[in-house]
């Protein structure tokens, strides 16, 4: 055997001499750039892995190392390039999920990959027990949580007797995003003799074969009563869980803005008070899964209670919001997959003595395009887009940016041209989410 065989089988636990780099996927997603920002602001090395090119996280000023990989949308291709490149990577690398399917992925796989990468697994119970709907509602209720009116149908009779049980409207939702096909949130159905027939109709929406083989009750949609109070507000609860549940650091947050209005991603968020019921709630939560890592946790705020409604156990889209209030969550997963737990110590008594300034988080390239769009289309009357800016003009100096940054131009202008082009290429998808609010 050559020598350079033998330094491709080395395993990343046996790689010394160097710091380990951190991998990171989903260039598009902006967690991914607040993760690669975090890094390397902190002295790390990054690599960015992805389908494409243009990515905003790749042309951040902080990744030193570009490479293109199947889409996970193909899990059997993409394994097999992960493997591939833990083997022959000349440094070893800390691996942390940016997405459901990654975060699947690697609890399924964590004894094999192990062997080239660092990671802070909690194991498959834990990660599929909170992105698989069905089972984030039993253990969340055995805890003490409490979650919308949700029912989990078999057949035609039982969404016959759903129809005549529920409040309309009620929302079809995947029992979860891993490898599902369409990603869509979920689907409104206004009237009771609707529901069979969009019933079926969603449940023709699937997932990769391999997620079906190892779970086959995951093809049947589940319906939740819809709460108009989730277009207004979602309360999030997001932060860090160490192995022995006594690391243990939270921040709160209000989602004040989303796209679709009923159904979307955040663009705008407030800070918020950290409900310790619910804070609570969540640590039992981690405790009776085994979860440890990341997270980031979303309620409906009602006017009678808080209802638990997804838990993401990985890096997530306005983590860029919580790495300025004082909580480096990418550095805090970095240390703890390398057993460094001195130095996670020391991040998270700094997170714990962080003191707030009212920071809010907002997307102004999405906020602007919303704004401008609608009030062009007539879908936003002209006193809500005075009050968006007026909101933005008076959280200026402490507003956190998803992709705006000074210290780092590119990722944002890259955005802006992607916009550009998926507008021109997908014209009504784009009028659907942007104007529409479908």
């Amino acid at each position: 055997m050559q020598a350079e065989d033998v330094k491709v089988q080395q395993s990343a636990t046996e790689r010394v001499g160097e710091r380990p780099a951190a991998l990171l996927f989903s260039a598009g997603f902006y967690g991914t750039l607040a993760a690669a920002r975090c890094f390397g602001r902190n002295g790390i090395r990054v690599t960015v892995a992805d389908p494409g090119r243009l990515g905003p996280a790749s042309w951040s000023r902080f990744v030193g190392n570009r490479v293109q990989c199947p889409p996970e949308s193909q899990p059997e291709a993409f394994l097999a390039w992960l493997m591939d490149f833990g083997r022959r990577a000349p440094m070893s690398h800390v691996l942390y999920p940016t997405s459901d399917e990654l975060a699947w992925l690697v609890s399924v796989h964590a004894k094999e990959l192990s062997r080239y990468f660092h990671l802070y697994d909690p194991g498959i119970d834990a990660v599929y027990g909170l992105l698989n709907k069905r089972k984030l509602f039993e253990a969340g209720q055995s805890v003490g949580l409490t979650l919308p009116r949700t029912w989990f149908p078999e057949s035609e009779a039982d969404l016959e007797s759903i129809s005549r049980e529920a409040r309309f409207p009620v929302l079809i939702k995947p029992t979860t995003q891993i490898l599902y096909s369409t990603h869509r949130k979920g689907l409104p159905v206004a009237e009771p003799s609707q529901l069979v027939e969009e019933y079926r109709a969603f449940a023709r929406d699937g997932y990769a074969p391999m997620l079906v083989k190892f779970d086959p009750a995951v093809a049947r949609p589940m319906v939740q009563e819809f709460h108009p109070e989730a277009a207004q507000g979602i309360y999030s609860l997001s932060g860090f869980v160490d192995r022995t549940g006594s690391l243990f650091e939270v921040r709160g947050a209000m989602k004040v803005l989303q796209r679709p209005r009923r159904l979307g991603v955040g663009v705008c968020f407030e800070s918020a008070p950290v409900r310790q019921d619910l804070a609570d709630g969540l640590r039992k939560l981690c405790a009776k899964l085994g979860y440890h890592g990341v997270f980031e946790v979303e309620f409906i705020q009602t006017k009678d209670d808080f209802l638990l409604i997804d838990f993401n156990p990985r890096y997530y889209g306005q983590m860029g919001f919580d790495i300025a209030r004082g909580l480096p969550l990418p550095l805090m997963a970095y240390h703890a997959a390398l057993g460094d737990s001195d130095a996670l110590e020391r991040v998270g008594q700094s997170a714990r003595a962080w003191t707030g300034r009212g920071e809010v988080f907002c997307n102004r390239i999405a906020l602007e395009m919303l704004l401008n769009l609608q009030r062009l289309s007539g879908a936003l009357p002209a006193d809500e887009a005075k009050q968006w800016r007026r909101w933005l003009q008076t959280h200026r100096q402490v507003s956190v940016d998803p992709l705006i940054d000074s210290d780092d131009p590119m990722p944002s202008a890259v955005e802006v041209a992607q916009i550009l082009y998926g507008s021109a290429r997908h014209p009504r998808a784009f009028l659907r989410m942007m104007v529409l609010n479908r």
